[in-house]
């Protein structure tokens, strides 16, 4: 007899599959139908969670996008000075993608598909700039503080939200990073630069 599940359960039991269909099909190719199939459930009882095949692929942007949203909540909420915030950053979007099941591979279709649609694009953009603002902050306190360099803080942040983006497209295709290097030596280029003082 099939357990009966609550309606998060259920919800998150659509968007796992349709998770799987969407990086299988591509989001064009998917049918409601398949994703359905895949849940173990009718075409009905997806369509009573979700009033269309657009509404599920938003839901897991959100989901994707969320992640990235709770780290930086957690910075903002961080009292702790700004090199020490700047690193734990760090850490934690290495743990997420070292620690990831299955490569995600969905973010690499929700940033193709931004390329075709506006609606996907704006979100994509928006949480573009939620990282890029809430890091210029960290790194504007810093300077603040009198530990980092006088840069230019948003500069500093873009390169940053590049690197993050580098890190979650390897990952989609199976490039796991390289957690013990990128956290020691990684984060030490990072911190402190790559020209030798002594060597000028």
């Amino acid at each position: 007899m099939t357990r009966h599940l609550s309606e998060t359960e259920r919800r998150a039991q659509i968007l796992r599959a349709a998770r799987a269909i969407f990086i299988e099909r591509g989001y064009l190719s998917a049918r409601v139908e398949d994703i359905a199939s895949r849940a173990g459930l009718s075409k009905g009882a997806v369509y009573f969670y979700f009033e269309s095949k657009r509404e599920i692929f938003d839901a897991l942007v959100e989901e994707e996008l969320a992640v990235t949203r709770s780290f930086l909540a957690e910075a903002e909420r961080d009292e702790r000075p700004a090199a020490i915030k700047l690193i734990d950053l760090g850490r934690k979007y290495l743990d997420y993608f070292a620690g990831l099941k299955t490569p995600p591979r969905f973010f690499l279709l929700m940033s193709e598909l931004a390329i075709r649609d506006e609606d996907v694009r704006r979100q994509v953009n928006a949480v573009h700039e939620e990282f890029v603002t809430a890091t210029e902050g960290v790194i504007a306190q810093g300077i603040a503080e009198g530990v980092f360099r006088q840069y230019d803080a948003r500069a500093v942040a873009l390169f940053l939200k590049a690197f993050i983006d580098g890190l979650a497209g390897q990952s989609a295709v199976g490039m796991r990073p390289d957690t013990e290097r990128l956290a020691t030596d990684g984060l030490r280029v990072l911190l402190q630069g790559l020209l030798n003082p002594e060597a000028s």
